[in-house]
């Protein structure tokens, strides 16, 4: 199993933890990214200090991202292996599965599924 490794906050006021977890794999409509930089905000602060109601912990902070797409889900489009990809204004998540064009992710990690929106 290949691992990467990510950047959590495993409880409310928890410090920062490196930890391995499984690479994800694209679904269906979405692509895989090697995160080259990730930019971490204030807002990060609110997930780990858990002042954010109702948020699941473990919890990976950052929300935007740098990269290059190292894989490609099923009905893809545009999108192939080696593209560069930025993203902003994206928001943690607790797990690791591939995203919906409705949900976000966190980009502490050494690679992320993003949807092909």
């Amino acid at each position: 199993m290949t691992t990467m490794r990510v950047v959590q906050v495993s409880r409310p006021n928890g410090p920062l933890e490196i930890v391995e977890r499984p690479v994800p794999e694209p679904v269906a409509g979405s692509v895989r990214i090697r995160v080259q930089a990730c930019g971490i905000c204030h807002s990060d602060s609110f997930t780990k200090e858990g002042t954010f109601p109702g948020i699941q912990y473990p919890r990976v902070p950052g929300h935007e991202v740098a990269g290059v797409i190292d894989a490609v889900g099923p009905g893809v489009a545009g999108w192939r292996p080696g593209h560069d990809e930025r993203q902003g204004a994206l928001s943690s998540r607790s797990d690791d599965r591939s995203l919906t064009a409705s949900e976000s992710i966190g980009a502490g990690a050494d690679r992320r599924a993003l949807d092909d929106v």
